[in-house]
């Protein structure tokens, strides 16, 4: 059965967190197991002026975010204004304090000037004809900006792949060549390089939204969404994998659209089945990145599923963000529900959270999403650029504990 936290819970939880404020501000002496238990209650955001009461309440800051249960990922949605690229505002889910986090002052180094891009979890880029800006950080407040690639493109697969930064496809059909892959070597900065394009089975999807990228050391792996063709790439070499022309993704025929990503080391494929005028089901695979066999984890309840369908009921799509051991599903165009799965050991516990705030903006913003495990020194950064202006609001969660499921 599927549990909501009730408004109840929401104001125990603040009336616990006004009388911890009052503490924090009083700098009263606290010391041991009780301080510890004071500073596990905060949410992630406020542990920042937390830490520099004393030396005493810093190493209870460590130590709790040391804890494996303060280790889920936050989701990060930037909402961009279309009519004026520059006015960007991003609010973070933190699932541990399930609250949502939205910086009220600057909100990174840069200047947005054209549309925010993401081909994969933990990366946004801006191209324009004289640039190409990008961030990595887990908040994005780090940027930095490299010569453009030699061939114009508009929607191509952009990526970190070991030291390279590494640009494929999306390029116009008619002027150039829309399989071309370039390389710029961030270890020894100077210019683009070309080297071996995309595989010709990706023809006919060419393009970041066709395509789901994964990233895991020197290798990056891209997926057909629709028809499930796998491709590698090994930057090291410069090379596509032999498996390219031959590899279908589809561990159940039944599957209409699928992507993918790396939760940790792990390759997790999230696949729809049944089609897209008649969605039966979301499965969830573990792939082995040496043989590609894929390992039923489970299906989303059928409860979940459900709420999954009710926001779009032709369910032609779905968009994820993974880190760490946590997944989160979502539709980029109307991302009013964001829907999770965390891959714990030995259990998993799949839910829902509402983004309400997003109802009013889907008509004026584009949604772009990153998903990132945030620590002390990533919070401290943004303190310091917003001058410690932020909002904090609790989150509408739904979970459902699955305990049938094994995962190891």
């Amino acid at each position: 059965m599927a549990r909501e936290i009730t408004s109840s819970e929401n104001q125990r939880q603040e009336n616990v967190l006004e009388e911890i404020q009052q503490l924090v501000e009083e700098e009263t002496p606290l010391r041991g197991d009780l301080l510890v238990e004071i500073i596990s209650r905060l949410p992630t955001i406020n542990l920042v002026p937390s830490s520099y009461v004393s030396r005493s309440w810093e190493h209870a800051v460590i130590s709790c975010l040391r804890n494996p249960s303060r280790a889920k990922p936050w989701l990060i949605i930037h909402m961009q204004n279309r009519r004026n690229l520059s006015l960007v505002i991003s609010r973070a889910y933190d699932p541990d304090s399930n609250v949502w986090i939205e910086f009220t002052g600057p909100q990174s180094t840069t200047t947005y000037t054209s549309s925010l891009q993401s081909s994969n979890s933990n990366m946004l880029y801006m191209l324009k004809p004289s640039k190409l800006s990008f961030s990595t950080d887990p908040l994005h407040i780090i940027w930095h900006e490299v010569v453009p690639p030699r061939v114009w493109r508009t929607d191509p697969t952009v990526a970190i792949v070991g030291s390279y930064l590494v640009v494929a496809g999306g390029a116009y059909d008619f002027e150039e060549d829309p399989l071309a892959v370039e390389l710029y070597d961030m270890a020894s900065p100077g210019n683009w390089s070309r080297c071996q394009p995309l595989p010709v089975v990706l023809r006919n999807a060419a393009a970041a939204s066709w395509l789901s990228v994964a990233v895991l050391g020197h290798k990056m792996y891209l997926l057909d969404k629709h028809s499930g063709t796998l491709c590698s790439f090994d930057a090291n070499k410069k090379i596509w994998s032999e498996i390219c022309s031959t590899l279908s993704l589809h561990p159940n025929p039944s599957i209409y659209f699928s992507v993918f990503g790396f939760a940790g080391e792990r390759l997790i494929l999230v696949g729809l089945m049944g089609d897209s005028e008649d969605p039966k089901s979301l499965g969830i695979w573990e792939v082995d990145i040496n043989g590609f066999d894929c390992e039923e984890i489970g299906k989303m309840p059928q409860e979940i599923f459900e709420r999954l369908k009710s926001v779009n009921p032709m369910l032609s799509s779905i968009d994820v963000s993974l880190a760490e051991n946590f997944i989160y599903m979502y539709h980029s165009s109307s991302p009013g529900n964001i829907f999770f799965l965390d891959l714990n050991v030995g259990a998993c516990e799949w839910g829902s959270v509402r983004s309400s705030f997003l109802d009013d903006r889907v008509l004026m913003d584009m949604f772009v999403f990153t998903c990132s495990k945030v620590g002390l020194n990533d919070l401290r950064k943004a303190f310091t650029l917003a001058s410690g202006n932020f909002s904090v609001q609790l989150a509408e969660k739904i979970v459902l504990d699955f305990e049938e499921l094994s995962i190891t």
